[in-house]
């Protein structure tokens, strides 16, 4: 069992706030929709949050000299440039859809996200915001199927590989970070759930490796064995484990998993970079503060994360529709508030999972798997008396 992990690094994503949250039922819950320079303001003056993510093309503009200012200018790191491929211009797919030129659009958004991170990643080392920037987050809403008898799923899957490929070999250094889900906006998302992750970090890898294999053999058919395996490692080296995954609590809530089991998955196969962190009641994707409706469950998955010493970034991706203000500023204030709850929450949960025994200690719970004892056992330590360090809004 690995050392248990750092304290955890705390972003937000910045698509909740700027926009008017709209839904399928009713537009502008927000009727104050935050600039992005009132985003990076106001996590400066939230204790404790780190860093900002934002979607290109949509929260993040194509002007890295901007972004580079505001996160010094505020001291306020960027946790990574995520990919946009949804959306109603690829409602049939991003990578995956079955016309050409859109499908180009989303890998060259994907592309471009990626360069952005790099451009941005030595700023963030400047700003001692050592984990920002190191991958694009890529959530495929739109590559899936909706219905049956819609979709060429071999087809699709198949665009989907290759497009991974395409933007590893065009762009080095910054990982991409899967995120996947059930449905919404597709029906039936491709990768739907962790192993889904696994499976298609595990086969680009494999086809990546087939590949140089042919080519190699194709160029230089005389090598000695030892050669070809040198010139095979030696051009593997720069896509290795460089697709990874981001598990979002709620939506391991909607697939009907355990959060905990995909997230042990995720750690032990070394893909786990990034958490987003929101809660539901398992039939819709509410995006609520972090254990407010599944709290055991989430102190389940967290257990495993402090224990397996996970030391990525935790990303906060709610949609706090409801708590919007009567002005700009009382919106703000209402916002960063909610932002405030969520770390306060977290780190309380944090405090309460330092105090269970360690893994060696709960193989007792394990090889005898009686709930009676597990239920004394949480009861016990609840109700203690937690101490944390709250954040606050300055």
């Amino acid at each position: 069992m690995a050392s248990f992990a750092s304290e955890p690094q705390f972003a937000f994503g910045a698509w909740a706030f700027m926009g008017g949250m709209d839904d399928r039922f009713g537009k502008g819950y927000n009727p104050f929709p935050l600039e992005l320079e009132e985003v990076f303001e106001m996590t400066a003056k939230i204790d404790g949050m780190s860093y900002v993510c934002g979607h290109f093309p949509s929260e993040f503009p194509d002007d890295p000299a901007r972004l580079e200012k505001l996160a010094r200018d505020y001291r306020v790191g960027i946790g990574g440039v995520v990919a946009k491929t949804f959306g109603a211009k690829f409602k049939n797919g991003g990578f995956s859809n079955p016309d050409a030129s859109i499908r180009k659009e989303a890998i060259e958004n994907v592309k471009r996200s990626m360069e952005l991170n790099n451009i941005l990643r030595p700023v963030m080392k400047e700003l001692g915001k050592s984990i920002g920037c190191l991958h694009s987050v890529l959530w495929q809403g739109n590559d899936g199927s909706n219905g049956l008898f819609l979709s060429d799923y071999s087809r699709a899957w198949n665009l989907m590989i290759d497009g991974y490929i395409e933007v590893l070999e065009a762009v080095p250094d910054c990982n991409i970070c899967l995120e996947p889900k059930s449905g919404d906006p597709a029906e039936d998302m491709l990768v739907r759930e962790t192993i889904h992750g696994l499976f298609l970090a595990r086969t680009v890898e494999d086809r990546i490796r087939l590949r140089w294999k042919e080519r190699i053999l194709k160029e230089q058919p005389t090598l000695k064995a030892n050669e070809f395996f040198d010139k095979l490692h030696e051009n593997l080296s720069g896509y290795k484990g460089r697709v990874v995954q981001n598990i979002e609590y709620g939506h391991a809530h909607i697939a009907g998993g355990k959060l905990a089991e995909s997230i042990c998955l995720a750690l032990d196969f070394g893909i786990l970079r990034q958490l987003d962190l929101n809660d539901n009641r398992k039939h819709w994707d509410n995006d609520h503060i972090p254990g407010n409706d599944n709290f055991n469950e989430v102190l389940e998955a967290e257990y495993w994360l402090y224990w397996k010493g996970f030391d990525g970034l935790w990303n906060f991706d709610i949609w706090p529709q409801r708590v919007a203000g009567n002005t700009k500023k009382d919106t703000i204030r209402r916002f960063a508030g909610h932002l405030v709850e969520c770390i306060n929450a977290t780190r309380y949960r944090r405090e309460i999972v330092k105090r269970l025994p360690p893994p060696e200690e709960m193989q007792k719970y394990f090889q005898d798997p009686d709930e009676t004892n597990i239920s004394k056992l949480l009861r016990s330590v609840m109700n203690q008396k937690i101490d944390f360090q709250e954040s606050r809004y300055r």
